[in-house]
């Protein structure tokens, strides 16, 4: 009798711990599904949900509005509105695509809510990349020519529009879209600007990019300078947060850390069992067998299951990113770093089918060249279609696409302007001291 009372004892205990584990664990999965919808590593992630272009839908709207006010209006600072060469040059190529364009809304995100102060440090270089730029449905256009510093054409050359002749013909993407990026670049450098900023023309920038960009470029200047370098190949200003959850590559290291999980699991068992004379009767072998068993590995399914970027997000500031970053939305180049390397390169390799961003990151990789990228971003990437005139999106012609950074979607417009706004007086503060 006293044998059935014990084991009958101990499964009633068992059973309690297995309930009381689990409904604990519930409260776990509820509260990480709650928690982690918008990571798209995470097995909880909600797609739909999290591809509402919550602030980027409000950004474009302003941008296209302002665009349209220039277009009736005078011109706002920017071409020799001042002696001082640019801080910053920007350099936007753009193609046709059939029944949309972004141009309008990238051009106008980038000056919206620029004071003078801010737009006279800024030149903006547009590229129609097209041989006929009639075909281009911005050509012409009266917020344009008002918003663009200049707009180069292949015509300005000789060898530039034979180049672009063949390589239309060809219909590379990969190599037309790197003879546009020298364009871009020689270009910049003329500006004699510091450091030049290329940008694709299906983006959207929040309000007060200038400032973070601006103070992100000093940072990883010092960054650099702090790790040897005199300067850096690129500073990233969006990336995609899929590409940063588990990879396949770590899962030494993973299975590192579920090993030292369990073995502290073990450890504290042990532990409370010797020292812990209250809890020696309850902890049992199938306590152990429970907890090292099913509960451990249910433990660690869930901590995978959450999603890397959920768990350990990207630190606020700037951090290298030497893999796993895409795309080339927006990167920024120290002169130093284009005209000694970067157009020497594409000259070199003129003909070289690798696409753009994965040409220079295989450059990165051979030479050893800091990458940085800057945590919160500052713009989005809204564009569905493609230069192929391929649709990428499966959720809507304008935003949100595939290549989406869903943090950037938390952004608050009030706080920007407001954020935006100090930045302004501090710089008017240093221009009248």
């Amino acid at each position: 009798m006293k044998l059935t009372h014990a084991v009958l004892h101990h499964a009633s205990s068992n059973a309690s711990l297995v309930v009381g584990f689990l409904l604990l664990y519930s409260v776990g999965v509820v509260y990480v599904r709650s928690t982690c919808w918008r990571d798209p590593t995470s097995q909880f992630f909600q797609a739909q949900r999290a591809h509402a272009p919550s602030y980027s839908t409000e950004r474009i709207q302003e941008a296209r509005r302002y665009a349209d006010s220039m277009a009736k209006g005078a011109r706002v600072g920017g071409k020799n509105a001042t002696i001082r060469s640019p801080e910053l040059c920007i350099g936007i190529p753009s193609v046709q695509r059939s029944g949309i364009s972004y141009l309008k809304a990238t051009l106008g995100s980038l000056q919206h809510g620029l004071s003078n102060e801010e737009r006279d440090r800024l030149q903006f270089v547009v590229l129609l990349a097209h041989t006929n730029q009639t075909q281009h449905t911005d050509h012409g256009e009266s917020w344009l020519v008002k918003m663009a510093d200049s707009l180069p054409s292949y015509h300005d050359s000789a060898e530039r529009l034979a180049l672009a002749m063949r390589m239309e013909e060809n219909r590379s993407h990969a190599v037309k879209s790197k003879f546009d990026y020298s364009i871009l670049m020689e270009e910049c450098a003329k500006s004699a600007a510091p450091y030049m900023l290329l940008v694709e023309d299906d983006v959207v920038f929040l309000d007060g990019w200038r400032h973070r960009t601006i103070k992100a470029i000093s940072t990883a200047m010092m960054k650099s300078w702090e790790a040897a370098h005199s300067d850096f190949l690129y500073l990233r200003l969006f990336y995609y947060e899929a590409l940063l959850g588990w990879n396949i590559e770590s899962w030494p290291k993973y299975a590192a850390w579920s090993t030292a999980f369990a073995a502290s699991i073990l450890s504290l068992l042990n532990l409370a069992k010797k020292y812990v004379a209250p809890a020696r009767r309850f902890i049992t072998r199938p306590v152990f067998i429970l907890s090292l068993g099913l509960f451990t590995p249910l433990l660690l399914l869930l901590f995978f299951a959450a999603g890397a970027n959920c768990l350990f997000p990207q630190r606020p500031g700037v951090q290298l990113m030497p893999a796993n970053a895409c795309c080339g939305q927006g990167l920024v180049f120290p002169l130093s770093t284009v005209v000694g390397e970067l157009l020497p390169l594409f000259r070199d390799n003129r003909w070289s089918e690798s696409p753009t961003d994965s040409f220079i990151e295989d450059y990165a990789d051979a030479t050893d060249r800091l990458r940085w990228a800057l945590t919160p971003i500052v713009m989005q990437h809204v564009g569905s279609k493609s230069t192929y005139e391929v649709d990428k999106s499966r959720y809507g012609n304008m935003t949100p696409s595939d290549i989406w950074n869903f943090a950037f979607e938390t952004n608050d417009a009030r706080r920007l302007a407001e954020e935006h706004a100090r930045a302004v007086a501090e710089l008017r503060g240093l221009e009248t001291s």
